[in-house]
């Protein structure tokens, strides 16, 4: 049987990269312009395609309480700068894999990663941007990561994934500044991990749409800032 009977599918980056721009926040343009280009990029290395992504939800903690001490202003800008640090984050590390924004609602943000080692480096990095002392924020900021994996498809720069929602529906089960997976991604991510085995800790289940039963939520678990970073540098025996 021909390789041409299963063509695989490639997104039209050309489509996606101007409604990508169009719809990307204002505030952000410059640092999404980067972003875009290096999953270009990718495309033209043939890696970009319809599949299997980890879904990624980062969500600003404590944005009710700072505007109500703060003020709008202050709490727009604050979320501004949250959610282009996280684009610069993935512009700065040096991603193997399809690693890209989807989209921004508030105060949280949405990506998908194909490796989740790379999801880690940019973790890291994004997390180290926002330690440092900034005139932006009077507090630290403090947010939850949601981890889950599913089939994405692309109208446009809209994803067309159950996953989508499955991830958002993990966020109130997801403690500040704690990295949660879903089972299902558990299960793909831990063979990634060289202290897999006592890295990972199960805090509870949850349901989701289009499962019969409640599923699994594991905490990956980060013991000081720069563990993530000792994570990558393990290696599986």
């Amino acid at each position: 049987m021909g390789g041409d009977d299963f063509p695989i599918s490639y997104y039209d980056m050309d489509k996606i990269k101007e409604e990508f721009l169009k719809y990307a926040p204002a505030y952000a343009r410059k640092e999404a312009a980067e972003a875009i280009e290096k999953v270009v990029d990718l495309q033209k290395q043939g890696v970009l395609h319809v599949g299997l992504y980890y879904f990624v939800l980062i969500d600003l903690v404590g944005s009710t309480k700072f505007s109500t001490e703060h003020g709008n202003q202050k709490t727009t800008e604050r979320i501004k700068y949250f959610v282009r640090s996280s684009f610069e984050a993935l512009n700065e590390i040096r991603i193997k894999n399809v690693s890209m924004f989807i989209k921004e609602i508030g105060d949280a943000v949405l990506f998908v990663f194909q490796h989740f080692p790379d999801f880690i480096r940019w973790r890291q990095a994004f997390a180290e941007s926002l330690s440092f002392l900034n005139p932006i924020s009077p507090e630290p900021f403090v947010f939850r990561t949601c981890v889950h994996i599913g089939e994405l498809d692309l109208e446009g720069v809209n994803p067309l994934s159950l996953a989508v929602s499955q991830t958002f529906k993990m966020e109130k089960n997801v403690q500040g500044g704690k990295i949660v997976l879903t089972e299902q991604a558990y299960n793909v991510a831990w063979p990634t991990i060289a202290r897999a085995h006592h890295g990972f800790e199960k805090i509870g289940s949850i349901d989701l749409d289009g499962f019969k039963e409640k599923v699994n939520l594991y905490e990956l678990l980060v013991h000081d800032d720069h563990d993530l970073l000792r994570i990558l540098n393990e290696k599986l025996e």
